[in-house]
């Protein structure tokens, strides 16, 4: 790599076993299929950084592609809440239960897409999955691709789903202030399919 340009090419081969890595343009998150390792790719020197990745297992349904989430371990600090009525609900509901005190703290992962989609689409899949992860069932590895987004940009969209949801409450929200920590991330693989044109994911039928 040259000084002062700023682009480098840089060979996707799996540090760990050597194999070729399946990519499209824009990815930062890699999977190997030979031996089963994640990748994310750290832009301060420009390498291959191993990182755990788990696959969803498809409900009754052949899954045509694995798409990459961002599995972030989070601590939720409410600050304040201001509202006409009513407890928690969405993202928040699922990390500090419904009628917790505000001043409480909760811990839980947010499951964040890691490929482009439409800000309905990314809410939807982020409190669908958010909920859901206690309960979906894990499979061996696929190939994994269209994982554009890296961990701030998850950091960033976890944020905004949250206040999202918080929004839809039927009771009218004055006031919202909260700190978010978030712990090391994982990836999740979860299966897609196509039906009359459209990409819908295997476990809802979110379409992306």
């Amino acid at each position: 790599m040259s000084v002062g340009v700023e682009f480098a090419l840089i060979p996707l081969d799996c540090p760990t076993c050597g194999a070729g890595i399946h990519a499209q343009g824009e990815d930062v998150v890699y999977y190997c299929t030979a031996c089963r390792n994640g990748y994310l790719l750290d832009e301060k020197d420009w390498s291959l950084r191993l990182i755990e990745t788990s696959f969803v297992a498809a409900a009754n349904l052949l899954a045509e592609e694995y798409k990459p989430f961002w599995l972030l371990p989070a601590k939720v600090d409410i600050i304040d809440r201001q509202a006409s009525g009513g407890g928690f609900t969405g993202i928040l509901r699922t990390f500090l239960g419904q009628e917790r005190a505000l001043e409480e703290t909760g811990e839980g992962i947010f499951a964040v897409p890691a490929f482009q989609a439409s800000l309905e689409s990314v809410t939807h899949l982020v409190r669908s999955y958010t909920e859901a992860l206690p309960e979906l069932k894990e499979k061996l590895g696929e190939r994994l691709l269209g994982g554009c987004y890296g961990r701030q940009d998850a950091e960033k969209l976890a944020h905004y789903a949250l206040i999202a949801t918080e929004v839809e409450k039927p009771d009218k929200l004055l006031d919202l202030r909260y700190q978010i920590e978030f712990g090391e991330p994982r990836l999740l693989g979860v299966p897609f399919y196509k039906k009359a044109g459209a990409t819908l994911d295997c476990i809802f039928g979110i379409e992306v």
